[in-house]
């Protein structure tokens, strides 16, 4: 009998627009079997719905939570063609419902679902709460002269600034990246808490699939300013990581980096998603690239009495 993971594995191979973080590929990629699992919705012979997530284990109790380099998760629908708006509404609980259901008891449940996802109702009546957070995205790269004019003053001139001075090429060792980043935290006595393994998974993954590439910024003398990770899927592309070196902070290089990601995104997708960051002087930041400030939901569940404790 085929069992979930094969349905959501034949589903993504069907549907063209599942977004990347809840691609098959993806999970089965990044986590090791025992890691993952999906919740599926069949009617008739016909996937509907899925809601992968993955298993943490900390300190004795079983969660499932947000992962790195993984921004959004949660519930995909697959709708049926020229469906009602209040028909939509009333699908999507039913759905969801069935989603819920499916999900094995945990100590707590997190996840950042997709900005697509305006409903979470059905999550509500479940027990479940809402935090609104917020992204930048940009909805339409198709005329890259009109996207760089709704860039804010400064950032297009930091971006001319570092036109000058920098030039922007595509590097294939993500461990360039690591190192700048264990430098940064170090230099800001912080510490940096993404495995250089997984690192190195997404960065085969997005050649493999040819859905990601990594940007460096130079100088004449060879020093780098900057580097980034992008990578996208039908819909969007989505700045994933990134890292400025702490000499060169004020030389554009980041500005500079995504611009080239932006323009390079237009001739692969509709979209740019910055991942926005609730933190203030982040969202500044992205807010300056023009995007449209867009909420997604984050859903979380506590049932263990003694995490709820310790939230408390």
């Amino acid at each position: 009998m085929i069992n979930n993971k094969q349905l959501y594995q034949q589903f993504c191979e069907q549907e063209q627009e599942i977004p990347l973080f809840l691609q098959f590929t993806w999970f089965n990629t990044l986590y090791a079997d025992n890691e993952w699992n999906v919740a599926v919705i069949e009617k008739g012979n016909d996937v509907v719905g899925v809601l992968p997530y993955v298993i943490t284990k900390k300190k004795g109790f079983n969660l499932i939570t947000p992962q790195f380099l993984s921004p959004y998760q949660g519930v995909w629908i697959k709708y049926p063609v020229g469906q009602k708006y209040a028909s939509k509404i009333g699908y999507e609980k039913e759905i969801m419902n069935g989603l819920i259901d499916q999900l094995p008891k945990m100590a707590a449940f997190k996840q950042n679902f997709l900005p697509q996802i305006t409903n979470w109702m059905p999550f509500n009546w479940k027990g479940y709460e809402q935090t609104t957070r917020y992204t930048y995205i940009i909805n339409d790269l198709s005329d890259t002269t009109k996207v760089f004019a709704d860039f804010k003053d400064n950032i297009r001139r930091e971006i001319r600034k570092a036109e000058k001075s920098l030039t922007v090429s595509t590097i294939l060792d993500i461990d360039l990246m690591y190192q700048m980043k264990l430098k940064v935290y170090q230099h800001n006595k912080e510490e940096y808490v993404i495995p250089f393994e997984k690192l190195k998974t997404v960065d085969a993954y997005c050649k493999e699939h040819n859905c990601g590439e990594l940007l460096v910024a130079k100088d004449e003398e060879g020093n780098v300013h900057a580097v980034l990770l992008y990578v996208w899927d039908a819909v969007s592309a989505y700045y994933l990581h990134g890292v400025t070196a702490t000499a060169f902070k004020t030389s554009g290089a980041m500005s500079l980096l995504l611009w080239e990601a932006i323009k390079r995104s237009s001739e692969k997708t509709k979209a740019f998603n910055f991942e926005g960051s609730m933190v203030e002087p982040i969202e500044r930041y992205f807010r300056a690239f023009g995007g449209n400030q867009t909420p997604y939901f984050q859903i979380s569940k506590t049932d263990s009495k003694v995490l709820k404790l310790l939230n408390y």
